[in-house]
């Protein structure tokens, strides 16, 4: 089977879910024989033609010319060229590019819905508005609409009448020898440190992060994941162990956080870090971690923590139920926060089972190999394959 991925940033990844996603399902279904072709802007840091495989397709995105717009020329450019290649089928992560979508085409298009973009709080109003529009025009132009969660497919179900697929996203668990080898966990988190992260906003994590004894969490800093609630009940709570917040902050509310808590040298904000053992370690070694995403699906950052063994508390909603279960920590408000934190000592006797518990889910409902096989499933009941 032909496949071609559009609305990604390229892979391998270095920017977010929608990435991963794709290096994930494509690097499987190429090894299973299928020809797989991947959209990379022409600035991405892999400068191959090929990786694990798949075929690396170029086109340009010109952020210094067009600014947030360089995006949608981006996207028009990879479908355009997408459909002259006339693969079998066509997915698209994401529906900011609905518009580009062809109406009636034969070449069919699978699109996989960014959980509810318009309910996003960091957006302007006139954002939201688009993305409405873009979410309508994905439902009626794609020959298939797929969910990463059930609350997404009732949305949809309920707003325009139709039965998307339900398939999550997934994470790999990673092998027992991975923690084995012959360094202390402390020179294995220095092993995989780079200048880049070490530099980024002063501080020095290999002098800081001693295993089991900081707290963390991987975001994007938009509103509704509530960093804001992370960090003042962190504040409040007045712990001696170091929290470290992974994303990238160079937005309004990023820049707000960065500068109220810049002079708590126990919060550490690295930029973002796409090195996928290294978070690994990060997460394992952890003494917590904070999860504060309560918009969009399944969460794969989330995903990955479960997989990497850590202890997590998360947001109390519907998404984060659905995905952890009962037993898991929630919080819902700074109090909560303070609360779990000064306890934390009481949870971590229960860590071996949480863990246990979390890494048998992703085992049986979030692995990669059965995310990959559902879209191929799909793919072949639109082509006839």
């Amino acid at each position: 089977m032909h496949i071609i991925i559009t609305g990604t940033r390229g892979i391998p990844n270095h920017h977010g879910g929608f990435e991963r996603f794709a290096e994930e399902v494509a690097r499987r279904w190429a090894a299973q024989g299928h020809r797989v072709e991947v959209y990379n802007p022409a600035g991405h840091p892999f400068s191959g033609d090929t990786w694990q495989g798949i075929k690396i397709l170029r086109k340009p995105l010109p952020h210094h010319i067009l600014g947030k717009f360089a995006v949608l020329t981006y996207d028009r450019l990879c479908l355009r060229d997408a459909y002259c290649r006339r693969p079998d089928v066509i997915l698209n992560c994401g529906h900011g590019n609905a518009f580009f979508i062809r109406k009636k085409y034969p070449i069919p298009v699978v699109t996989l819905t960014d959980g509810l973009e318009w309910k996003r709080a960091g957006w302007h109003p006139l954002v939201r508005c688009f993305f409405r529009q873009t979410e309508k025009t994905a439902v009626k132009r794609s020959r298939a609409v797929v969910a990463d969660h059930p609350e997404i497919a009732r949305w949809l179900k309920k707003k325009y009448g139709i039965s998307p697929e339900i398939i999550s996203y997934g994470a790999e668990i990673p092998p027992k020898t991975f923690f084995k080898e012959p360094f202390t966990p402390r020179e294995r988190l220095k092993q995989y440190l780079r200048d880049k992260i070490e530099n980024s906003y002063g501080v020095t994590l290999t002098e800081t992060l001693l295993p089991g004894r900081y707290f963390m969490t991987i975001t994007r800093f938009v509103p509704e994941n509530n960093l804001h609630i992370i960090l003042e009940g962190y504040a409040n709570a007045g712990i001696p162990y170091p929290l470290l917040l992974i994303g990238d902050p160079d937005n309004r509310y990023g820049k707000k956080l960065l500068k109220k808590y810049a002079g708590m040298p126990q919060v550490l904000f690295t930029g973002p870090v796409y090195n996928k053992n290294l978070l690994t370690l990060f997460i394992h070694y952890s003494r917590g971690y904070l999860h504060g995403h309560s918009s969009g699906g399944t969460n794969p950052a989330l995903l990955e923590a479960m997989a990497a063994g850590g202890l997590i508390a998360a947001h109390d909603n519907p998404f984060n139920r659905y995905v952890l279960g009962k037993e898991t920590l929630y919080f819902s408000s700074t109090g909560d926060v303070s609360r779990l934190l000064k306890e934390w000592d009481t949870y971590l006797k229960k860590k071996d089972v949480l863990v246990r518990q979390n890494q048998e889910r992703i085992r049986q409902e979030y692995s990669w190999e059965k995310v990959a096989g559902q879209y191929l499933k799909l793919f072949g009941t639109l082509t006839g394959d």
